[in-house]
């Protein structure tokens, strides 16, 4: 996956639709009434699949099958891939960082397309903080991408900010809407959504 995010297909589609009309946060998304995309995650056969048609739709230098098999294996709420009538429109990869791969996101130094496993935590241990590593997504997948986010706000990563790089000027407008805020002196626009719980009052 490429370490710039947020790639959404067909240049439409919006997470603001299933928002709460008086939020624009994360933590606000609720679920779509009539959401007939089925979540699921991502099967290691379907890995190969995804692949090719993220380098279709982003471009740019990915991630290999390998790594992405890895990063699957290690923590299984990593990869969500999105079903709509029998077929995948769209999939979802986050990087589950604990604090040594937090520090190593602020200092620039994780290689995306191979991620070392020990910044990366397991299942038994809720994330220090959560990096989206790629989101390709047609306008059909916007109410599976709200359920995954949905997921995130659970118990286990409610307490994990979410991290993401600029990928395009509409996924930059995107995050904003969510409640995400670029990070300065970073050497590409590296954004970050802080959770309510983490936020000075």
């Amino acid at each position: 996956m490429p370490s710039v995010t947020m790639a959404v297909a067909a240049g439409r589609g919006s997470l603001a639709l299933c928002r709460q009309e008086k939020t624009s946060e994360f933590n606000g998304i609720t679920r779509f009434r009539s959401g007939r995309t089925v979540v699921r995650r991502t099967c290691p056969e379907e890995i190969r699949l995804l692949l090719d048609t993220a380098q279709g739709a982003i471009g740019g230098v990915l991630a290999s099958e390998a790594a992405v098999r890895r990063v699957a294996a290690q923590h299984p709420d990593a990869l969500w891939t999105f079903i709509r009538n029998g077929r995948a429109v769209g999939c979802l990869a986050m990087l589950m960082l604990n604090e040594a791969g937090l520090e190593a996101l602020l200092a620039e130094i994780i290689d995306f397309r191979d991620p070392a496993p020990s910044w990366l935590c397991n299942p038994a241990v809720p994330p220090a903080a959560i990096y989206v590593w790629g989101l390709m997504a047609s306008p059909l997948a916007v109410d599976g991408v709200a359920e995954v986010i949905l997921r995130l706000n659970a118990s286990g990563y409610h307490l994990a900010d979410i991290y993401a790089f600029q990928a395009t000027e509409q996924g930059a407008g995107l995050m904003r809407r969510l409640g995400f805020g670029p990070l300065p002196g970073f050497s590409r626009k590296l954004f970050r959504y802080i959770r309510l719980a983490n936020r000075s009052h």
